[in-house]
């Protein structure tokens, strides 16, 4: 048995992912932060742009997460409240959609910089804690195509395990490709978010919740 008010509260915090944005902001953040791993495995030791590869990840990992939530911010107040309304969220806060982002991506560091007896694979251990990270969010939104992204990241991080050479290179793609594939289902949510939510035409008002 369904119970209304959880219901409810799935469905205003459903509202914060429903138009794509946000999937796309984080898949561009996981896709660079995959690069640039893949980068850090490639790129000879010692040289100029190994060593500004291997600054970036950490800036990435901690400031990134800082500026996507600000990134979407400003993309929802200018494209989707005039829409369908704003949400304020600040009367019931939600900080655990950002606490469990912001986890993975410091654990992609941790991950990166342990040694190899740590954790068997990187790729598998990176897929492990995107799978957790978008199956909770997706669980507690009830918002499924997170859930499957998550699952597609386990078994992109088993499947890398397999792949021969460096361990960060499986990392990387387990990290990019998990990404893009937030970028293609937030791009997808974002178009049918457009077609069917046209601007109110001018005069008539919005809706505020």
């Amino acid at each position: 048995m369904t119970d209304p008010i959880k219901d409810l509260q799935k469905q205003t915090f459903r509202y914060y992912y429903e138009d794509g944005l946000v999937e796309m902001a984080v898949g561009i953040l996981f896709a660079v932060i995959g690069i640039n791993t893949w980068l850090i495995s490639v790129l000879p030791k010692g040289t100029p742009l190994s060593i500004a590869a291997w600054v970036l990840l950490p800036l990435l990992t901690i400031g990134g997460i800082i500026g996507v939530q600000r990134f979407v911010k400003n993309l929802k107040e200018q494209l989707v409240y005039p829409r369908t309304g704003f949400i304020d969220y600040s009367a019931t806060p939600n900080p655990y959609r950002w606490v469990v982002m912001g986890t993975a991506l410091l654990l992609t560091v941790v991950i990166f910089f342990a040694p190899y007896s740590f954790l068997n694979r990187e790729s598998v251990a990176g897929g492990t804690i995107l799978f957790i990270i978008l199956v909770s969010i997706g669980a507690q939104v009830d918002l499924r195509r997170l859930i499957v992204i998550g699952v597609l990241s386990l078994g992109l991080g088993i499947g890398l395990a397999f792949l021969p050479g460096s361990e960060h290179a499986g990392l990387s793609l387990t990290y990019a490709g998990s990404g893009l594939a937030l970028i293609a289902t937030g791009a997808l949510a974002w178009r049918s978010y457009l077609a069917n939510n046209p601007l109110p035409v001018e005069g008539s008002g919005g809706n505020n919740a």
